[in-house]
């Protein structure tokens, strides 16, 4: 009896979902077509509200699809994605049951009523969200569902003094421009901001993070969608830090090469113009702004202005290693010079006696030469080599120093 009585009751149900669906035909939605656009004078220039007084609550969330360019000189952040926009419309209600059971309908987004909400920090002219052929879903309790695609472009500022490690925090915000807060009331939805299942991923930047807030200001509300941004260094690294560094490297070992041979002007010159040619070369690829300047510009000038600080050192030294034996040393230099033989008579247990103008003085054989202490024996070569072993250190710390600092500076502030 009880299987019976199932079975009974299951034949009923599936019957009446049958006659349900069926019962949708195209005489049903277009009875309600005219039902609600016709028959009860359907005007989209009215707010949607029977209460006149009370200001209608549009939800606002933001699904993004992908970002499409990040322009630092015009301070401009290019996305795209759509809006998922819900208000209740109260005057496109029915009851399904006296229209074949239908739920919900279709419209063009031009024939309703539609809070005009845009980019209040957009980068171009002020347009309608959106496109003609572009319908709302309107289900029967009047909740209406609108779904704008679209490529905005908005104001961005753009510091990009820590690059190429800098992050960025770019805002979208949206208002209902002409309606004020007593005609509609726009809140984030529950979702707020949404990151697309299939993202496209940009060769440059990489979202770290995104969040939505609502704000309230005198006369209007609106919802602010934030991004954070940040630069994927590993193309800068490997093209452009890289090669800097080893250039570089390449101009302190100018003082490991002999005054005296001749190949030392061509060696640093060389050196010099790759550098010139490089920065020429990654020019274009650099942030071209002038209201934040990077800290990785600051440290390729100060690479090239050490370069030609070297270079005219170099010059200097190739025309003092001509001079002939008999012309004094400079005091500073000379003074430089003892303190070096005293490190290798220090290093050197081998210690001889030598006559000299008349003067005994002590001497350290060193690689078969007999060096001596006394000012008379300074050499201009030999005074050279040793600014060469000072000047070699000097430019090793600094380059080191520099490069730590840099690193530390735009490396480590996001850790």
């Amino acid at each position: 009896m009880d299987f019976t009585w199932c079975l009974t009751c299951l034949i009923t149900s599936l019957t009446f979902l049958y006659g349900s669906v069926i019962s949708q035909t195209n005489m049903d939605v277009q009875n309600l077509y005219t039902h609600l656009f016709t028959t009860n004078n359907y005007n989209k220039l009215i707010r949607p509200s029977r209460n006149q007084s009370v200001p209608i609550s549009v939800h606002v969330i933001f699904t993004l699809y992908g970002i499409s360019g990040v322009d630092e000189i015009h301070q401009k952040l290019t996305t795209t994605g759509w809006l998922e926009i819900e208000w209740t419309d109260e005057l496109l209600s029915w009851r399904p049951s006296s229209f074949g059971g239908l739920r919900y309908i279709y419209y063009p987004q031009g024939n309703v009523w539609k809070p005009d909400i845009s980019l209040q920090n957009g980068f171009s002219k002020l347009d309608e969200l959106g496109s003609k052929f572009i319908s709302v879903y309107i289900g029967s309790n009047g909740l209406v569902n609108w779904r704008p695609l679209q490529v905005f472009k908005s104001k961005c500022d753009i510091d990009s003094t820590y690059f190429p490690f800098d992050r960025q925090t770019c805002h979208l915000d949206f208002e209902a421009w002409s309606l004020s807060s007593a005609d509609v009331h726009i809140t984030q939805g529950s979702k707020g901001i949404v990151l697309a299942d299939d993202l496209q991923k940009h060769g440059e930047w990489k979202i770290v993070s995104s969040s939505a807030v609502n704000l309230a200001e005198s006369h209007e509300t609106k919802v602010r969608f934030t991004i954070m941004i940040q630069r994927k260094s590993l193309y800068a690294i490997m093209n452009y830090i890289i090669p800097i560094l080893l250039l570089s490297i390449l101009d302190i070992f100018t003082f490991k090469i002999p005054v005296d041979t001749g190949e030392r002007i061509g060696y640093v010159i060389t050196v010099w113009l790759a550098f010139a040619v490089f920065l020429t070369i990654i020019s274009d690829a650099l942030p071209q702004s002038s209201e934040s300047i990077p800290i990785v510009s600051i440290y390729i000038m100060l690479q090239i202005f050490i370069g030609t600080v070297i270079v005219i050192i170099s010059a200097i030294e190739s025309g003092c290693a001509h001079r002939s034996d008999h012309e004094s040393v400079y005091y500073i230099l000379r003074r430089l010079t003892k303190k070096c033989r005293k490190r290798i008579v220090q290093s050197n247990p081998e210690n001889s006696m030598c006559l000299d103008s008349g003067c005994v003085t002590t001497l350290a054989t060193h690689e078969g030469l007999c060096l001596c202490e006394d000012e008379v024996c300074v050499t201009w070569k030999e005074a050279i080599s040793a600014l060469d072993k000072v000047l070699f250190w000097v430019c090793l710390t600094i380059f080191v120093s520099s490069t730590l600092i840099t690193l530390l500076v735009a490396g480590l502030k996001y850790i």
